[in-house]
């Protein structure tokens, strides 16, 4: 066949009718790019025409089959090409001819082998003469561009005869289960007709018969010729046209036998390749939606991609998603809430929640189909997707198989997406709980350690705000240093007062979605509340808590993983905070709650190293051993509290105010000078005048350092407040005296 190639533009035999179908399936189909055509009998090869630019492979199989081509053999290989042979009637020259086409192999062959057959009948009714039916084969195929889909086809078929106004109404019906439906119509208003049920008829296994119109429809009287569409002997359609009487409809039979004798098979054809390809199209929307699922773990994705493949296999679809879980996901998504077991309007959308079985019904108001069908997964049902079809359609089996297909498998990604992100979840509340109690255990400060609490418990729960509360022995509620700024205002313990004697006598965590609907906390702007106890050896320390200005801002699950956070968190707060006490302890007076002579020594010395300057002061009671003597030792000790705390109100927080030993108590004032220090020594001295009871006086010596001071140490620093101290006893008590 090498030669044929140089014959394609030769005026041969049949080049033009060849040229004819070749134009058409370059437009109109994709299965045959490139391919070679050609129209042969058994002897020869009359025609031959190419689609496309031809690959050597293509040219090699042309050569190769010239030498072995046989008739017979509809179907034959070479390497990776196929040859296509499909029979051609020419009762005009009584030639046996075939239609033939060489292809490389795809995986559409089927698809490939019906397109050929139903071009072959396009060309032998385009090359006969007889009786010209009503629609010829040829017209019809051109006018479909040789795409043989059965619906394109009957379509174009039904618009040829509008167009010529042929004069009898007819209907065309397809199979939908166990009834025929209404597809296309002339002369009848498809909204009127109604459906035949296959059970209710008697058929007969005639190329065409006819039947009373009341067998068929409600108060028909008309008679009905009716050409069935069969596929293995099986009806799946029904071209029926319409007539006043059985007489009338006899007498137009054998002209609508020979028009549709022709046609008949072409959409037999047209049936079985669209049933393939819709069957095709299912199956590859379905292996790109399994290769989706599988490439991502996000749950929005997954219910995209189940909406867009359903839109996909069947644009005409109105599909929504009634989801158990609350996930979140793109606002776009046709998302119904589904509200199991309140809402009676979804009785189906539940019964096929809990069976796990797709359910179907007819909508009331618009006649429409109501499908809804169960994410199923393998340890349970994630929601439900609601279909409804177009007004009268009908949902074939095949169609309710692919959703089904689609819904399970978008039920296991579904399943398995929330596994992963569960599983991602726990692992990451672990590695929280985990690096929580590493930091806990690096012996911080407790200032630090609620510093890191705080932050921890902002970063992961989204909390604005974030407080620790310690119940004291006394009664009192104390906010820890480390709480966020609302925590530490002190307006906000009073506002948690009722909530805290709740927490005490429940011993119980709380969570609050919304404080607007609870009596016993109203936390100014604050509705989302997180609250748990912190509880060691079953005593009760205090509480964490955590706020937000949103209503319904934190998750059950923020409030389980807040619960083992505290759980594993609270012996280390304990430890932290019997530690600093113990340190308090150790730096501290017992009587007086001023710090210790050692601690104030260190404090002076650190001072000396880094500071620029500062002021000392040494106080003693005065008479202390008379009010011991007149009084009593028990209210001499109360004096020394009573003055020590008039050194505390009149002092800064940087300052030191120390018990220096018996009756005498110091003060170090790091970066003041001694004109400030010794104001502050004056004012303590009037104050201790006014504040004791029995009334006391103090003396005060008051020294000073700098850093030019060549020779200043510790010794110099408390020699010289004690030479101040002794003048000022000296010369009549009640006084400061500043040696420098």
């Amino acid at each position: 066949m090498n030669k044929f190639i140089s014959m394609e533009y030769s005026n041969v035999e049949y080049q033009e009718l060849l040229h004819e179908v070749v134009r058409k399936i370059q437009t109109g189909s994709p299965l045959f790019k490139p391919a070679i055509f050609f129209i042969a009998s058994n002897d020869k090869v009359h025609s031959i025409s190419k689609v496309g630019y031809l690959p050597k492979t293509l040219v090699d199989a042309l050569g190769y089959l010239e030498k072995d081509f046989t008739s017979c053999e509809t179907i034959k290989y070479y390497q990776d090409c196929v040859q296509f042979i499909s029979p051609v009637t020419d009762e005009v020259s009584e030639k046996e001819l075939f239609l033939g086409a060489i292809v490389s192999q795809t995986d559409h062959m089927k698809d490939v082998q019906l397109l050929m057959e139903g071009i072959a009948l396009g060309l032998s009714s385009k090359l006969n003469i007889g009786p010209a039916p009503f629609v010829e084969m040829h017209e019809l195929l051109i006018s479909v561009n040789y795409q043989i889909e059965f619906k394109k086809l009957v379509e174009t078929f039904v618009n040829k005869l509008t167009e010529r106004k042929y004069p009898h109404p007819f209907l065309v019906l397809e199979k939908k289960g166990e009834k025929f439906v209404p597809l296309f119509s002339s002369q009848i208003d498809l909204s009127e007709a109604e459906t035949i049920e296959l059970t209710k008829i008697k058929w007969k296994d005639e190329r065409s018969f006819i039947l009373d119109g009341h067998l068929l429809f409600k108060n028909d009287s008309k008679s009905y010729l009716i050409f069935p569409i069969k596929i293995e002997s099986e009806m799946v359609s029904l071209f029926m046209f319409a007539f006043r009487s059985n007489e009338d409809a006899f007498r137009k039979k054998e002209e609508l036998d020979a028009g549709l004798s022709t046609l008949i098979p072409l959409f037999e054809k047209g049936y079985t390749y669209e049933f393939a390809m819709k069957d095709e199209k299912r199956r590859n929307i379905l292996m790109q939606v399994t290769k989706k699922f599988h490439s991502t773990m996000d749950i929005g994705e997954l219910l995209g991609e189940i909406i867009e493949a359903l839109n996909l296999a069947n644009p005409g679809f109105r599909v929504h998603l009634l989801l158990s879980q609350e996930w979140k996901v793109k606002e776009t998504l046709p998302i119904k809430p589904f509200k199991y077991g309140t809402d009676s309007s979804n009785r189906l959308a539940e019964n096929a929640y809990v069976t796990g079985r797709i359910l179907i019904e007819k909508a009331v108001k618009t006649n429409n189909m109501l499908l809804f069908a169960p994410l199923r997964g393998k340890q349970g049902v994630y929601g439900v997707m609601e279909i409804e079809t177009q007004s009268n359609s009908y949902l074939s089996k095949q169609e309710i198989d692919f959703i089904e297909m689609l819904a399970d498998t978008g039920g296991i990604a579904l399943e398995n997406a929330e596994m992963y992100q569960q599983s991602r979840k726990l692992i990451n509340d672990l590695q929280l709980i985990n690096e929580t109690t590493h930091q806990l255990n690096l012996n911080l400060r407790l200032t630090d350690t609620i510093n890191y609490m705080t932050h921890q418990i902002r970063e992961s729960f989204g909390a604005e705000e974030v407080g620790f509360v310690i119940f004291q022995p006394n009664g009192e509620s104390l906010v820890l240093e480390g709480s966020s700024a609302f925590f530490r205002d002190a307006r906000t313990i009073t506002l948690l007062d009722e909530f805290i004697r709740k927490m005490k006598k429940e011993k119980e965590a709380v969570f609050i979605g919304d404080t607007m609907l609870k009596e016993e906390i109203k936390l100014e702007t604050y509705h989302s509340i997180l609250a748990v106890p912190m509880i060691h050896s079953k005593e009760l320390k205090g509480m964490a808590i955590a706020v937000h200005h949103q209503p319904y801002q934190f998750t059950f699950d923020h409030f389980k993983l807040l619960q083992s956070l505290i759980h594993h968190s609270t012996l280390a707060l304990t430890n932290s905070m019997l530690h600093e006490e113990l340190e308090r302890l150790v730096i501290t007076d017992h009587l007086t709650r001023l710090y210790s002579r050692n601690y104030l020594d260190e404090c002076i010395q650190e001072s000396l190293m880094k500071d620029l300057n500062g002021t000392f002061l040494l106080i003693d009671i005065d008479n202390f051993k008379k009010v011991n003597d007149t009084f009593g030792h028990q209210v001499g000790d109360d004096i020394i509290i009573q003055v020590a705390n008039v050194l505390k109100r009149n002092i800064r927080d940087l300052d030191i105010a120390a018990r220096w030993g018996g009756e005498e108590l110091a003060i170090y004032l790091p970066k003041m000078s001694v004109d400030i220090g010794s104001r502050i020594a004056e004012r303590i001295l009037k104050a201790v005048e006014i504040e004791t009871s029995p009334r006391v006086t103090v003396s005060i010596g008051v020294s000073t350092w700098n850093r030019n001071d060549k020779e200043t140490n510790l010794q110099s620093l408390f020699k010289k407040a004690d030479q101040g101290l002794y003048e000022a006893k000296e010369s009549g008590k009640n006084r400061v005296v500043v040696n420098v």
